[in-house]
Formats: C-alpha cells, sequence, structure tokens
C-alpha cells in the first residue's frame, strides 16, 4: 500500500524534478488526481475519461488573453499544443466563448474525434513519462512507447488503453488532492508564464492564474437565477431571503474536483458562502442537496440546456461520495446553525455520511 504522506512528498518532488517543455504533465496531473478520486475503487482508469478531464482543464485557456488577444503558448516548440489546437478548433467550430465546457459540445462527431485524438496525445507523450525521472509510483501502462519498443497507434488502439494504479494511490491521492490542487495549479500559472513573456508583465501571476483556473464570476451568474428559482429565492444554506443578493457556490469545493456541474452549484448568501469558503458542509446540507438535485432533476436539465451548462449528475455524486466519505477524520466539516457557524471533524459524521452517499 501506498502511504499518502509519502506519496504527497513524492508528488512535490516530482514538480520540482519535471523539465517543463509543455504543460501536459500538470494537465495530466490534475486530471489524474480528480478521475482516482471519481474512480476511487476502481484501480484500472481508461486513459480516455482522462482526456475527458485534460480537455475540461484547457477549455478555459482557448480563450484569448485579454491584455493580448491571443491564446496562450502551451508548449516551447513552435506553434500550438497540439492539444490546445484541437480543443480551440472544436471552440470555433461550435462558435462559443464559454469558460465552462457546454454539455452541447459534447455531442456529435467532433467531440468523439477530439476525445480520441487527446488520449492518444496523452498515451504517447506525458503518461510514460510523467512519473521520471523516479521509479513509476502512480501507475503502470501496458503499451510500448518511444522508449520500450516504439509508440504505434495501432497496437495502442487494440490494446487495454488503460493506466493501473498502484495499490493506496487512489486513496493516497483523494486523501491530498485539495491539499495538492494548489501547488499543480501554481506550477502550470509558472510554466505558462515562462511559455508567454509578453502576459507575465502585463498582469500580476494572482490574476494570470485566475484566467488560466478561476471561477468566472460573470459566467456563474448566467446559471445563479434558474438556481436561486429552485431555492424560490433562498440561501441553500441558511433559509435566509436573498432576492438578487445571491453568490454561486461550489457545494463540493472546487479546490477538491473542479466540479463546476450544475448538481454540485447552490445559490448562498454573502454570510454563509464567505463562511464556509472551501470546506465541506455538514450532513443536513448534504441530504438537502442530494433531495434537491433528485427532485428537480428534470428543472437543472432543462437549466443545463437553455444555458449551455455542463451537467453530469453521476459525475457529481461520484465526486461527492469520494470527498465525503474517503476523507480522514479529521478534515473540517462546516455547519451552519440558526445562532452561530460551528466547524466539526468529519469523522463525527461518517456513519450520517455513509447512509446519504450509499
Amino acid at each position: 500500500m501506498t502511504d499518502a504522506l509519502a506519496l504527497g512528498e513524492k508528488l512535490l518532488s516530482l514538480l520540482d524534478e519535471s523539465a517543463r517543455t509543455t504543460t501536459y504533465k500538470p494537465a495530466l496531473l490534475l486530471a489524474l488526481i480528480d478521475r482516482a478520486q471519481e474512480y476511487v475503487d476502481q484501480p484500472s482508469l481508461p486513459v480516455r475519461i482522462l482526456a475527458e478531464r485534460v480537455i475540461e482543464l484547457y477549455w478555459p485557456q482557448t480563450l484569448p488573453y485579454q491584455t493580448t488577444g491571443r491564446v496562450l503558448n502551451q508548449s516551447q516548440t513552435r506553434g500550438r499544443a497540439t492539444v490546445v489546437a484541437e480543443i480551440e478548433s472544436l471552440r470555433h467550430q461550435h462558435g462559443t466563448s464559454a469558460r465552462a465546457l457546454p454539455e452541447s459540445v459534447r455531442a456529435g462527431a467532433e467531440w468523439t474525434a477530439l476525445v480520441n485524438r487527446v488520449e492518444e496525445t496523452l498515451a504517447e507523450w506525458p503518461i510514460p513519462r510523467l512519473q521520471r525521472p523516479f521509479v513509476p509510483f502512480l501507475y503502470e501502462f501496458p503499451w510500448d512507447w518511444a522508449e520500450s519498443g516504439g509508440w504505434s497507434v495501432r497496437r495502442y488502439r487494440a490494446g487495454e488503453r488503460t493506466i493501473t494504479l498502484f495499490p493506496g494511490v487512489g486513496e493516497g491521492l483523494t486523501a491530498l488532492g485539495p491539499l495538492l490542487r494548489p501547488f499543480i495549479t501554481r506550477w502550470w500559472t509558472e510554466k505558462a508564464a515562462q511559455l508567454n513573456p509578453d502576459v507575465e508583465d502585463a498582469r500580476s501571476m494572482l490574476e494570470f492564474e485566475d484566467f488560466l483556473f478561476g471561477r468566472d464570476r460573470v459566467a456563474l451568474e448566467r446559471v445563479a437565477e434558474g438556481l436561486l428559482d429552485l431555492q424560490h429565492g433562498r440561501c441553500f444554506y441558511c433559509d435566509a431571503s436573498i432576492a438578487r443578493r445571491r453568490e454561486i457556490d461550489h457545494f463540493v469545493p472546487w479546490s477538491y474536483s473542479g466540479d463546476d456541474g450544475l448538481d454540485n452549484l447552490v445559490a448562498a448568501c454573502h454570510r454563509c458562502n464567505n463562511s464556509k469558503r472551501a470546506t465541506l458542509a455538514g450532513p443536513d446540507h448534504l441530504g438537502a442537496l442530494l433531495e434537491r438535485n433528485q427532485r428537480w432533476d428534470t428543472d437543472l436539465a432543462a437549466l443545463a440546456d437553455e444555458r449551455r451548462w455542463p451537467r453530469d449528475q453521476p459525475r457529481s455524486l461520484r465526486i461527492a461520495r469520494a470527498a465525503y466519505l474517503r476523507s480522514p477524520d479529521e478534515r473540517p466539516l462546516w455547519i451552519h446553525t440558526d445562532s452561530d457557524d460551528v466547524f466539526d471533524n468529519l469523522g463525527s459524521h461518517r456513519s450520517e455520511f455513509a447512509r446519504l452517499l450509499r
């Protein structure tokens, strides 16, 4: 079994040691953390689901940067990195400037072709190289690559097309995900700044990182009114009337998984949103979220379609299960009461979460 602390130390060393010729490695590492969390009970992960997550991560970065009017370069080689160029092409085909990947884009042959190309790019380049210079400690894979007999797309397509996590890695990545994500996104930000020197001086690093990974509040306003209607104009957490003074909160914090799906978004008042921040909410709130998503399933689907917003209910549920059931007992919980906001340990409520998420 892999010890979570040792795994974390090795991953941080990996960030320091890895060559930074492209941003493929941090993209793959974030995708691996997110998918391992979603499929924590499965030792093997299809490369295809990693490719889909990589596309989601790069999607907002294929918008022109505000100070240059150009899409960022993500590779030291001439021209756009293959993955970025393919995603940018799909964006142009659909004529969308949305930061969140619309569900409508995932329909059709163009999406399938894009995922296939990104999958094969990952299999040929970053997957074999991510763990170097260390002995493999995250996963193993069954296909040949440049340093072990040569890469063949045909042989890859005929094979298993999965990676197999070493014992304990899925659990370790799930537990460490909220801590690792800020380090990886900063690593990615610094590399992107090196590859785009004309933007580094134009904006602070925090503003640059916000463009790459920040939650777009303007974009969230597209679904705010619909979510507020489902909540009858009241805060999801404290039930206070919030009318137009609402904020949109990621119920399972974005730092856990980057889940922007509608089933993970709620309208909240400023006080609750500011108090909860990047903390998991208590069992009463989780129960209310699960009930809302079940009761208003048709309405959420219509809102996602109308506003061209991502929604994947099974994925959001898998993420919630991993966040609550696989987190250590010491992880803090935010529990709102009528008189105060209380923070408790997750372990004190584990049986309640297991009942809700069984």
